[in-house]
C-alpha cells in the first residue's frame, strides 16, 4: 500500500478519503466575489459562477483616465458592450470609434481592437464575450 500512495502521491487518509463532488455552479454571484483580470490601470471584473462548461462571459469594465487595454487584442468570438459612464475609444480594423454613455458596440474579436480612455473621467463598461476567453 505505501508503495502505491507513494506512485499515486497521496497520503493514506486522501487514499480512502471519498472524492469531493464538484461544486454547483452559483445562481447568485456577489460584488465579492468577482475576479479581477485587468491590469495597467484597467480593472476587468469577470462574473464567473464555477461552471467549467460555461460559454458565455460578462465583464465590469473601469478605465480609469488615460488608461487603455494596450495593444490591440484579439481573441475567437464576439463580444457586446454598453458604456454605462463616461467615455471611451475603440479601435477595430485601423477605424476609431469615440463612444460615450448610453451607445453599445457589437464586434467580431478576431479582428484586433483595443479599448482607450482619452477623457478627465472614468469609464466604465459591461460587456459580454462568447466563447469564454478568460
Amino acid at each position: 500500500l505505501q508503495k502505491l500512495l507513494k506512485v499515486y502521491g497521496l497520503s493514506l487518509s486522501e487514499f480512502f478519503s471519498e472524492p469531493e463532488k464538484p461544486a454547483e455552479p452559483q445562481v447568485v454571484i456577489n460584488q465579492d466575489d468577482l475576479i479581477e483580470i485587468g491590469s495597467q490601470g484597467v480593472s476587468m471584473k469577470l462574473v464567473h459562477n464555477g461552471n467549467p462548461n460555461r460559454t458565455l462571459a460578462m465583464i465590469f469594465e473601469t478605465y480609469q483616465p488615460g488608461t487603455t487595454t494596450g495593444e490591440r487584442i484579439k481573441h475567437q468570438g464576439e463580444e457586446i458592450g454598453t458604456i454605462l459612464e463616461g467615455e471611451v475609444v475603440l479601435t477595430i480594423n485601423g477605424q476609431a470609434y469615440h463612444l460615450v454613455a448610453g451607445q453599445s458596440y457589437a464586434i467580431n474579436t478576431g479582428i484586433p481592437h483595443s479599448f482607450s480612455n482619452t477623457s478627465a473621467g472614468i469609464c466604465r463598461i459591461i460587456s459580454a464575450h462568447t466563447p469564454t476567453t478568460f
